[in-house]
């Protein structure tokens, strides 16, 4: 499908946005499940709603996202012993409350990505991303067997969980209209 095909979709899909079960998470994402395979993932960026500052982390899949409408930053790191200090924190999934910590020193290279771009990560790559408010994103994801995940963070940052809850329709609702007006 091009370019211009979706993005006609997923406005139609966020004009409509009540009609769908969204979930949040506290990265400041509201995400749309869009198939049952649990492969292709519909995301609407809120960095207000984000609980703490972006964490740095990996996942449980390989990703490619491709960015529908707004702007986003993508930071890939890599361990650097003259890099930026981060608390680490490892578990393993699904119990994210029994984890282990250490700090570990990191330098990242960002590469900005607007409508039309897309990137592609393996689960073990460390990254966060910014995004500006409602910026959209598609993302397919293969799962992999994740013995461990890390998420890293700065002085001053609180734990963010990756799970998700039911978004409210509060939610759905300013956050979709702000995706709208990239559209």
């Amino acid at each position: 499908m091009d370019n211009a095909t979706t993005a006609a979709l997923v406005r139609t899909m966020l004009e409509h946005a009540q009609d769908f079960p969204w979930t949040m998470q506290g990265v400041g994402l509201l995400g749309l499940r869009l198939d049952d395979r649990r492969e292709y993932r519909l995301h609407v960026w809120a960095p207000s709603f984000c609980v703490s500052e972006p964490p740095v982390h990996d996942h449980p899949y390989d990703f490619t996202s491709t960015v529908i409408a707004g702007e986003l930053v993508n930071t890939r790191y890599e361990e650097d012993a003259a890099g930026v200090e981060y608390h680490r924190m490892r578990y393993l999934p699904p119990d994210e409350d029994a984890r282990t910590a250490d700090t570990v020193r990191l330098s990242g290279t960002p590469t900005t990505l607007t409508a039309g771009d897309r990137y592609s990560q393996r689960a073990h790559e460390l990254h966060d991303s910014r995004q500006l408010p409602g910026t959209v994103t598609i993302i397919s994801m293969a799962f992999k067997d994740a013995r461990e995940l890390t998420v890293c963070y700065r002085d001053g940052a609180d734990w963010v969980s990756g799970r998700s809850r039911p978004a409210t329709p509060h939610e759905v609702k300013i956050i979709t209209a702000r995706a709208l007006e990239h559209f």
